[in-house]
């Protein structure tokens, strides 16, 4: 069934239609027969390499392997089977059609294994069929060869350094951007701090600094409901005092045309909110996948990590939080997109006799610390000097960066308004007299 069109292909390149077969994405998934892949990993190497392809360029480097040979003869055989270059418009539908075939009888056989897995919750069931269903590994996403996989690099340097753009969704902290080139896909950023040090303000912060610039947001809330977290988007968009706004006759007639303007922005904001209690890893991970088909969810945020759920309970707690920690980086990774996981700090760091946390005063596991890419630690290092009795000045330590620098931001925390401000870099002393 496959061989007659992949020697046809096969042929085709030999005879001089490599270079149209590599820019139609023929990788070697597109073969069914193992002498035909290795065949198919010749002649593109040599391809990339700039070098002569033919019978025997491809001959002596597929016998140059140990352990497999391959004869003279069968390359002959495949250049009579195309038997023109020209013809790989009629061979190449016939691979390609019949490798996608393959792919998806995979995936049947996979899912009919799971099935058949008594041990399995509904919610792993779940996530295992969405993971096979939204699967990104067919054959035309796994074309990319060696050098577009350079270029594409090559092309994110040009922009960046001719461009001036940043690699990733740009947070709104333009100090906090300089460490972290923004919020890139594929990886996992942890905001950790000790109760009231302003996680939660400062995700909401970045999520909507996010969604002004029309990036779609998907938050996770485990701590608090809908109404809350809109309720302090509210107060720090129209610049109200949150407890205000929830006590009779504390707003005067002057704050409601604010409050409006407010509300009618968030009302277009591509943001999506989930408070749903006690998730597990595994239904935030199928929820995000159906989020992404549906809505093209860009950045996930979870409020906070040490409130989801094991998969499996009954475990020791580290392990559980860890199985969570490595959930949520391995869902950064399938579906491309950064998630911005909150962190519970531990209470060690308050006893610390004036110490800047570290991302080792991570709570419960020490592979959130190791998953991450970014830990940005919040404290507060001198709470008996305030700006004022709603005001603090907050340090934001980026304690971990796999991809950048590392260092210290400091940040004026508005609780009023659930709102953080970067503070200026200027001392007293550097103002002239």
């Amino acid at each position: 069934m496959y061989e007659d069109p992949e020697k046809g292909v096969l042929g085709c390149a030999l005879l001089g239609a490599a270079d149209d077969c590599i820019a139609e994405g023929v990788c070697e998934d597109y073969f069914a027969h193992d002498d035909n892949r290795r065949i198919w990993n010749a002649i593109a190497s040599l391809v990339d390499e700039q070098l002569p392809c033919n019978t025997k360029t491809v001959l002596d480097r597929i016998n140059s392997v140990n352990g497999h040979r391959i004869k003279p003869d069968l390359l002959v055989e495949y250049e009579d089977a195309a038997p023109t270059a020209s013809n790989i418009g009629y061979w190449l539908p016939v691979v390609r059609k019949n490798a996608l075939r393959r792919i998806y009888k995979g995936k049947i056989s996979r899912l009919a294994s799971v099935l058949d897995n008594q041990s399995l919750s509904p919610d792993e069931l779940t996530s295992a069929f969405e993971a096979e269903i939204l699967d990104a590994n067919t054959v035309d996403a796994l074309a990319s060869t060696r050098a577009e996989e350079i270029q594409r690099l090559l092309s994110q340097i040009e922009d960046i350094q001719f461009k001036g753009k940043t690699l990733g969704y740009t947070t709104g902290f333009d100090d906090l951007d300089f460490h972290l080139q923004g919020l890139h896909r594929g990886k996992m950023y942890v905001i950790a701090g000790r109760p009231g040090a302003g996680k939660t303000a400062m995700a909401q912060c970045l999520a909507a600094n996010l969604v002004k610039k029309g990036v779609k947001t998907l938050i996770y809330s485990c701590e608090m409901t809908v109404d809350q977290l809109n309720l302090r988007m509210l107060s720090a968009e129209s610049g109200i005092n949150s407890r205000d706004l929830l006590m009779p006759s504390a707003i005067t007639a002057s704050d409601f045309k604010p409050l409006a303007n407010a509300a009618a922005k968030m009302v277009k904001w591509p943001i999506h909110i989930k408070d749903d209690n006690d998730l597990t890893i595994a239904q935030i991970r199928a929820d995000a996948r159906r989020m992404k088909r549906l809505h093209n969810i860009q950045v996930v945020m979870v409020d906070y990590l040490q409130l989801l759920q094991p998969d499996t309970r009954g475990g020791q707690r580290h392990e559980d939080v860890g199985n969570i920690s490595g959930g949520l980086k391995n869902m950064a990774k399938e579906l491309n997109l950064p998630v911005v996981a909150l962190a519970q700090l531990n209470r060690d760091t308050e006893k610390a006799n004036n110490r800047a946390p570290r991302a080792s005063d991570l709570r419960e596991s020490g592979k959130i610390e190791a998953d991450a890419d970014a830990v940005i630690a919040l404290w507060e290092p001198d709470p008996e000097n305030r700006p004022s009795i709603d005001h603090s000045v907050v340090e934001a330590v980026i304690c971990k960066n796999r991809h950048g620098s590392t260092g210290t931001i400091k940040l004026l925390f508005k609780k009023d308004q659930t709102q953080f401000e970067t503070l200026s870099r200027m001392s007293d002393e550097d103002i002239p007299r």
